[in-house]
Parts: C-alpha cells; sequence; structure tokens
C-alpha cells in the first residue's frame, strides 16, 4: 500500500483524486486551507516539511491557478503558482516517488489539431505558465504529465464547473452565450481520475494527452448536456468567442490526438458523446 499526496485537494478535481486513489493505499490531500495538511507550495520551506512528514509514495500536483483571465492580468502570480510551486515539490520530492503533473489542453495552438505532444505553443499565460510547469516536473526521474480537459459536476465547496454553469442557467432559462467556434475534447472527471489510478498502476512516464476521441464545439456539448439531462434550451444563444473581445486568449481548437495513450492502454479513447452520458 502506498501513500499518495494529492496537492489542490479543495479544487475542482482534488476531491475526485483523493477517492480514487483511495485504492493505492493511504491519501493526504493538501491544499492552502481546510486540507489533511494545509500548506502553500509556493514556500519552499513549508512544501520541505510537508514532504518530510508525509513521506510520500506518490504525488498527484493538481494544484494550480486555473483562471485564464486572472493569468493573463497577473502573469508573475501564474507563473509562482503553476511552475515555481511545481519545481517546489521537485526539489524535495525523493528519487524512488512517483510524480503525476496535471496539466491542460491549453498548451497547444489555436490550430494544427488535433494536437500532438511536441507540438506546444499556447496562445495565453495560463498556457504557458502551465508548460513551465511541466518543464519543473520533467525534472523529477519518475514523471507522468497528463495533458487534459475534463467536465463534471463540482464537489468542492469554492469551486463551480462548466457544467454546474450550464444546468443552473438553463434551468432557469437564462440567456447563456454557447461557443460554436471553439473546439475541444473533454473526458469525464470521473474517467480522468480513474485513468490516473491506472497510470500510476503502470508505472508510466512520459507525456500524454488524455482527452475522448473526436470531441466537438463548446455549443454542441452543451446542448448534448441539456438534452442528456432533459433541461430547456431556451436560453441556448450559439455565438462566436470573438464576441466577447476582454477575454484573454484561447485556443480555438483545443482538440487532442489521443493515440499515444490509446496505444499505451492498447484500448480507445471513449468518445465525448459517451462521456456526456455519464452525468
Amino acid at each position: 500500500m502506498s501513500t499518495v499526496l494529492v496537492t489542490g485537494a479543495t479544487g475542482f478535481l482534488g476531491p475526485y483524486l483523493v477517492d480514487a486513489f483511495n485504492a493505492l493505499g493511504q491519501v493526504i490531500g493538501t491544499a492552502r486551507s481546510s486540507s489533511d495538511r494545509n500548506c502553500d507550495l509556493t514556500d519552499s520551506n513549508a512544501v520541505r516539511a510537508l514532504l518530510d512528514d508525509a513521506k510520500p509514495d506518490v504525488v498527484v500536483h493538481a494544484a494550480a491557478l486555473t483562471d485564464v483571465d486572472l493569468c493573463e492580468r497577473e502573469p508573475a502570480l501564474a507563473e509562482k503558482i503553476n511552475r515555481d510551486a511545481t519545481a517546489n515539490v521537485v526539489k524535495y520530492l525523493p528519487q524512488a516517488a512517483v510524480f503525476l503533473y496535471i496539466s491542460t489542453d491549453q498548451v497547444y495552438p489555436s490550430s494544427g489539431a488535433p494536437h500532438v505532444e511536441g507540438h506546444e505553443g499556447p496562445v495565453n499565460v495560463y498556457g504557458s505558465s502551465k508548460l513551465a510547469g511541466e518543464e519543473a516536473a520533467r525534472r523529477h526521474a519518475s514523471t507522468l504529465v497528463l495533458r487534459t480537459n475534463l467536465f463534471g459536476v463540482s464537489r468542492a465547496a469554492k469551486a463551480s464547473s462548466l457544467v454546474d454553469f450550464l444546468i443552473q442557467k438553463f434551468r432557469a432559462r437564462e440567456p447563456v452565450p454557447l461557443f460554436s467556434d471553439v473546439l475541444f475534447s473533454p473526458l469525464h472527471i470521473q474517467t480522468v481520475v480513474a485513468i490516473c489510478v491506472e497510470a500510476i498502476r503502470r508505472k508510466m512516464t512520459g507525456t500524454f494527452n488524455l482527452g475522448s476521441h473526436g470531441g466537438m464545439s463548446k455549443c454542441d456539448f452543451a446542448l448534448a448536456v441539456a438534452h442528456h439531462l432533459g433541461l430547456p434550451t431556451d436560453g441556448a444563444r450559439p455565438t462566436q468567442s470573438t464576441s466577447l473581445p476582454a477575454r484573454a486568449p484561447r485556443p480555438l481548437d483545443m482538440r487532442m490526438d489521443v493515440s499515444r495513450i490509446e496505444k499505451a492502454f492498447g484500448r480507445p479513447m471513449p468518445t465525448l458523446a459517451d462521456e456526456i452520458r455519464k452525468l
């Protein structure tokens, strides 16, 4: 049985990771507050004390600043949380431990999809800071980087999700802009955490895209979610992402080529339609 340290334990992904990794042994969740072991990962001394105390066999690093617009406004903060905190963990992590870094499809450019590992080109500070975090993560000998996009219902007190937002808007029949020009290939959050556990069991290292096979526009995704859940779509307003010019830049096509992870697992990734049915 292993000791698994999950960073970002109180965020959107964290509670799902904590539950999933209970299959491997003792799980310790860490975050700035309200966690098993509170820790500011940007504080090198605090990280050292945490790792000395927890002695993890596996670290699942999900802590990140994921607010794209905030990252764009405060690039130094984005680098501090997404790159420097990762470097702090790697610095004090025993060489025998395994490091799983949760990355993002926003390390890729706006064109050229489906994106293949090795063809990075972020268009915003969030993507570039996460790519820098990947580079810091790879300084550890046994590192697995999973680039993903995920959806589901949030279990975190302070973190809502895209699905939460859509359900609220559709139920209230309120107007909601749906981007028909933005494409992505996310997975249900339960699928993501199950694959994370399986990948650690397989002792995988390297960098892999982790997404659904194919993908669709965010508009089609939202309408499919509404249809699956039996929600009214009176408020649906298909539009272009460029209609909101104040936003930080985002890649228009984030669909990922998942053939590498499919080959590693010996099976295809599910389609996005399959994943929506898990809601």
